[in-house]
């Protein structure tokens, strides 16, 4: 039986990108912030909840997928503990919410990008060419956020049903 639910695909950070729809369809897509910067972790995870019931019941969401937070090595110092904190906390609590509710999956950001722009490029490069990928679809992403969950969104949807996967893959792009 060919999977045909609603993907939810979240870039999860302060700033989350999501992307959502079914198979074959175009994605809709946007990017919202879970706390303050500066602000305590739990009101993030907290209002990240919130929006996960709302959005997931609101739009009858059957898998939600998310990127794998950064392994702080590969960071090369770019970032803190408080970050990695948040992060994979976000991840943890996404993990601890769909349990029983929703189907969860993860990928990892080499995975995604080798798939959406055909290699996994520094995120220097990979984010601007990620954006110009989009719009190439005819996705009129807004930033890198929303770019990125529609990558992300992209990728699982070529999992779950292989059929539809030379639309969007690089290799059969015109």
């Amino acid at each position: 039986m060919k999977f045909s639910g609603n993907v939810l695909a979240l870039d999860i950070a302060t700033t989350t990108g999501w992307a959502h729809g079914k198979p074959g369809s175009v994605p809709t897509f946007g990017s919202i912030r879970f706390g303050k910067a500066g602000g305590a972790r739990g009101n993030a995870y907290r209002q990240m909840r919130t929006w996960l019931d709302l959005f997931c019941s609101a739009h009858a969401t059957a898998l939600v997928v998310f990127e794998s937070p950064a392994v702080p090595m590969i960071m090369h110092g770019r970032t803190n503990i408080d970050t990695v904190k948040l992060l994979v906390g976000f991840a943890e609590h996404l993990e601890e919410w769909a349990q029983g509710v929703v189907e969860l999956r993860e990928a990892s950001v080499q995975q995604v990008r080798s798939h959406f722009i055909g290699r996994n490029f520094k995120s220097l490069v990979a984010k601007g060419m990620t954006i110009e990928r989009c719009r190439s679809l005819g996705w009129a992403v807004n930033n890198s956020d929303e770019a990125d969950a529609c990558a992300l969104w992209d990728y699982q949807i070529c999992h779950l049903r292989p059929d539809l996967a030379a639309r969007t893959t690089p290799l059969f792009a015109s």
